[in-house]
C-alpha cells in the first residue's frame, strides 16, 4: 500500500504540471495525507519532504505552495507547520492587472499614431486645395492657356513638337484678338508688310501688342514655322507672343516697340534725311542690329532670315534695336518677291539665282544695304530717283567722295565713324567671297564704338538715354 501511494504522489505531481486544476490539488494533498500516514510522519524521510519541500528535485514543490484547494488551511497530525499548495499561476504568474495596463498603453499609442496619421493627412489635404484654387485663379487671369505648339483650331495641321517649342508662345483665340483691335479697326492699323497689314491691339493681361494679319493667302506652312521661331529668344529679336489660325485667317502677335522702325527716324516719306539720330545712336542700332542676325545664324542649323531690311528693324522706348520678321522665309519670300527683282529691290543679294539658295552671305548684303541707310540718311529706293537702277547701292560704289554720301545732318566730328562705317557697308555688298561674317560685323562696329567715345563724352547731357558703355547692349 504504502508502495502504491508512494507512486501515486510523484504522478499526481506530474500530472498537476501539465494540466493544474482544483481537482489535482484534491487528489495531490490527499495522496499526501496518506503518505505521511502510512510512513510515520516526516522524520523518517530522509530527504525531508513535508518540513523542507523546497529542498526535493521535484519541480513542482518548487512552482507551489501548499494550501488547501477549498481556501482552509489542512493540518497534518496537527502539525501547523505544514504549508498548503497554491499554484503560482494564480498568486503570481497570472496578473491580469498587468495585462490589462499593457492592453491600454497598446490602444492609447495606436490611437495617437491614428491622430498623428488623420492630422497629416488634413493638412495636406489643405495645402493641395490651396493650390489648386491659386491655379485656378491665375490661369482665369490670363487672355488665354499655353499650349502645344502645332494645336490649333484648324486639326489638319496638328503636329508634334519637342516641349521646348511652347516657350513663353500662345495659341490666342479669335475673341481675344478682335477684343485688342477694337474688332480690327482701321484706326488701330499701324503699318502695312509682306504678311498683311499691322495692327496695334491691347490683350486682357493688359500688354500692348503688333499684331499682323493676313487674310486668304494661306499656307500649309504657317504653324510649322511658329513652332521653329518660338524657341528663339534674344535681346535684339523682336519677341513671337503667341499666334491664331482658321480656314480663312492667320494672324501674328509680337510685342509691341513704340518707336516704330529705323526707317521713320531716318528719313521722310521722300525718302530723304530728317536728322534725328546723332551718329552714336545710328552705331549702336546698328550694332544692336548686327547681334540679333548674328544670333540666328549661330543657332543649330543656323537660321537665315532671308527678309532683312529697315523697315524690319523695330526701336524700343530705349531706342534698343530688335530684328523683326525672322524664321518665315517661305511666307515672306511668296509675297515679298512677288513683281520684284534684283534690280529694284537692293537689299535682295544680287547673286542669288534663286530665293531658295539664300544663305547668311545672302543676310549680309542686306545688312550693308542698311549700313549705307544710316549712314547717308537716305531711303534706299527713294521715289526722287529718275533712274531706279541708281540706288543707293550703286550710289555708294560709285561715289568719289564719302564725305558727300555722309548724311548732312552729321556734325564734322561724326565724320570719322561714318567713314569707318562706310568701308564695312561696302565690304558687305561686295561680292559674296569677300563679304565677312555677321560675327565679324558684330566685332567691326564695337570697335568703331569705341572710337567716337570719346567725342560724344563732351555732349552725354545731348545724347539722353545713351551713355558711355553702351548700355543698350550689356
Amino acid at each position: 500500500m504504502r508502495l502504491l501511494w508512494g507512486l501515486r504522489l510523484p504522478l499526481l505531481i506530474l500530472i498537476q504540471l501539465l494540466y493544474p486544476n482544483k481537482s489535482t490539488y484534491k487528489l495531490y494533498a490527499e495522496a499526501l495525507f496518506t503518505f505521511k500516514g502510512s510512513i510515520g510522519g516526516p522524520q523518517q524521510l530522509g530527504c525531508s519532504i513535508v518540513k523542507y519541500p523546497c529542498q526535493m528535485q521535484w519541480p513542482c514543490l518548487d512552482c507551489y505552495k501548499l494550501k488547501d484547494p477549498g481556501g482552509i488551511t489542512a493540518k497534518i497530525d496537527g502539525n501547523n507547520d505544514v504549508p498548503t499548495l497554491t499554484p503560482l499561476q494564480e498568486t503570481q504568474v497570472r496578473k491580469p492587472g498587468g495585462t490589462r495596463a499593457a492592453a491600454i498603453v497598446g490602444i492609447l499609442v495606436a490611437a495617437l499614431v491614428v491622430i498623428v496619421i488623420l492630422v497629416t493627412v488634413c493638412i495636406c489635404l489643405m495645402r493641395v486645395k490651396r493650390f489648386m484654387r491659386q491655379t485656378s485663379e491665375a490661369a482665369s487671369s490670363m487672355p488665354s492657356p499655353t499650349v502645344e505648339m502645332g494645336r490649333v483650331n484648324n486639326t489638319q495641321n496638328v503636329n508634334a513638337f519637342p516641349p521646348h517649342y511652347t516657350l513663353n508662345t500662345r495659341q490666342l483665340t479669335i475673341l481675344e484678338l478682335e477684343q485688342a483691335t477694337r474688332n480690327f479697326s482701321h484706326s488701330n492699323i499701324i503699318s502695312e508688310g509682306g504678311f498683311g497689314f499691322v495692327y496695334k491691339g491691347l490683350l486682357q493681361d493688359g500688354s500692348i501688342v503688333a499684331i499682323k494679319r493676313r487674310l486668304f493667302a494661306l499656307t500649309q506652312d504657317f504653324v510649322l514655322e511658329v513652332n521653329q521661331i518660338a524657341h528663339i529668344h534674344h535681346t535684339h529679336l523682336v519677341k513671337l507672343i503667341g499666334y491664331y489660325e482658321d480656314s480663312y485667317q492667320q494672324l501674328l502677335v509680337y510685342e509691341y516697340l513704340p518707336n516704330g522702325n529705323v526707317g521713320s527716324h531716318l528719313y521722310d516719306s521722300e525718302g530723304l534725311p530728317i536728322g534725328r539720330l546723332d551718329l552714336w545712336r545710328r552705331i549702336s542700332i546698328a550694332l544692336g542690329a548686327s547681334k540679333g542676325v548674328e544670333h540666328l545664324h549661330s543657332l543649330v542649323p543656323p537660321l537665315v532670315h532671308t527678309n532683312f531690311r529697315t523697315s524690319n528693324v523695330l526701336l524700343d522706348e530705349n531706342y534698343t534695336a530688335k530684328v523683326a520678321v525672322y524664321g518665315f522665309c517661305k511666307l515672306q519670300t511668296q509675297v515679298d518677291n512677288a513683281g520684284s527683282s534684283s534690280h529694284v529691290d537692293c537689299f535682295l543679294d544680287p547673286e542669288l539665282s534663286f530665293p531658295q539658295n539664300y544663305s547668311e552671305k545672302s543676310d549680309v548684303h542686306s545688312f550693308g544695304v542698311f549700313l549705307l541707310e544710316l549712314i547717308s540718311g537716305c531711303e534706299a529706293h527713294r521715289k526722287s530717283l529718275s533712274n531706279p537702277d541708281e540706288n543707293i547701292v550703286f550710289k555708294a560704289k560709285n561715289s568719289v567722295d564719302l564725305d558727300n554720301f555722309v548724311d548732312i545732318t552729321l556734325g564734322e566730328q561724326e565724320k570719322h565713324g561714318a567713314r569707318r562705317m562706310m568701308k564695312l557697308a561696302l565690304l558687305c555688298v561686295d561680292v559674296t567671297s569677300r563679304r565677312p561674317s555677321m560675327a565679324q560685323i558684330v566685332q567691326e562696329l564695337e570697335q568703331i564704338q569705341r572710337e567716337i567715345a570719346p567725342v560724344y563724352s563732351q555732349f552725354n547731357e545731348e545724347i539722353g538715354a545713351v551713355t558711355l558703355g553702351s548700355e543698350l547692349f550689356q
